[in-house]
């Protein structure tokens, strides 16, 4: 059984990254068809990740009051019936209403299914999370691979309606093969302890920097001259490759701890810093290895800061901070592109990184005085 649901919840983690990242890969046909700036382009981004963080604490408690799988169900169910109504719009607003709703439903998902993993694998979460945690880079690869044949052949908007038949399957598939809650919490608690608060900001930091770059990223290639396909490409390259990085992360932290997370900011504000330098293709294969690590490091550290009664509320507030900072960090880096540039703009990127990496060794330095 413990199998079977690690499965079906990263096929349904996989998915709610595939709605999400559908948009990168085709903004630059967006941006001509609808006649918006970068900034605007950034903010088919930020319109559904406000509203996903906004929901993160109610999803971690609720699903710790009424069951964890069952919020899961909800969420994947929503998001793909909300992704679809893309098919019905015709105006650059009418996007970003329908990536709201999608964020709403989305934002369901992480903070149930990361305390449920978290429960039921214990010792071994780190590598259970690795697993569940290649969601990002898998559903970040198959994205362009999805929407771009589909909008280059027929029209951009059917992109979103054929994921949403994938991904409804996913759910009903997870209705049907566990039956009832895994495990019920007698007494739920809706509290969030200090101890998190530098972890929280740091993560803010990290994704603000991590949405940033994979918003703008194919962008940035056919700046450089690269066509679509080829830049789809490497932003799928990229993604392929963190499969590998999220596994390989999450068995790092059963190893080694906290640790792991010093060592992997480090690589991602250096690789960024020479892909924006070079403008080097093939840095994108290392860049992914640690790029998508920090995900269930990140996660797997945050469990560690919670007990059995407040984990779902603890891993959505330290979720919620990280996506306030997915929700800048587009419409951030697109406002700098029109600025000042690509070059600059992704130079912000490899400082987030190295700002986060500050912020962490002097949460981690207080955490070793209070122990001492």
């Amino acid at each position: 059984m413990q199998k079977k649901l690690l499965l079906l919840l990263s096929l349904g983690w996989i998915f709610n990254y595939a709605h999400r990242m559908a948009i990168p890969p085709l903004i630059p046909i967006i941006k001509e068809e609808l006649v918006i700036t970068n900034a605007q382009a950034g903010l088919l981004m930020t319109s559904l990740l406000l509203p996903y963080a906004l929901i993160q604490v109610p999803a971690g408690y609720f699903g710790d009051k009424f069951g964890r799988k069952k919020l899961v169900v909800i969420s994947i169910l929503g998001y793909s019936l909300a992704s679809s109504l893309v098919i019905f719009t015709r105006k650059y607003w009418h996007l970003i209403g329908i990536r709201a709703l999608y964020g709403v439903f989305a934002g369901l998902y992480y903070a149930p299914a990361t305390a449920l993993i978290s429960q039921i694998y214990r010792k071994r979460k780190g590598s259970a999370l690795g697993v569940f945690m290649v969601g990002p880079p898998i559903g970040s690869a198959i994205a362009p691979a999805v929407v771009v044949p589909i909008a280059l052949a027929l029209e951009w908007r059917y992109s979103f309606l054929i994921l949403s038949l994938m991904s409804l399957t996913v759910g009903i598939a997870l209705m049907l093969a566990i039956k009832g809650e895994v495990k019920q919490i007698e007494r739920p608690k809706f509290t969030v302890p200090k101890k998190v608060l530098g972890l929280s900001i740091m993560n803010f930091i990290v994704l603000a920097a991590f949405f940033g770059m994979l918003t703008f990223l194919p962008d940035f290639f056919v700046n450089k001259g690269r066509s679509v396909e080829e830049a789809s490409f490497y932003f799928s390259l990229l993604s392929i490759v963190g499969i590998f990085g999220s596994i390989a992360g999450g068995g790092i932290y059963d190893k080694i701890g906290k640790t792991s997370l010093l060592f992997v900011l480090v690589f991602n504000a250096l690789l960024s810093f020479l892909l924006v330098k070079t403008a080097y293709p093939l840095l994108v294969l290392l860049l992914g290895l640690f790029f998508y690590s920090v995900g269930p490091i990140v996660t797997a550290y945050t469990s560690e800061h919670a007990s059995e009664e407040n984990l779902g509320t603890v891993m959505g507030f330290v979720n919620m901070m990280g996506f306030f900072g997915a929700t800048a960090g587009p419409y951030f880096i697109g406002l700098l592109i029109d600025r000042v540039g690509y070059e600059a703009a992704f130079y912000s990127i490899s400082g987030m990184y190295l700002l986060s990496l500050l912020i962490l060794v002097q949460e981690q330095k207080s955490e070793n005085k209070k122990k001492g």
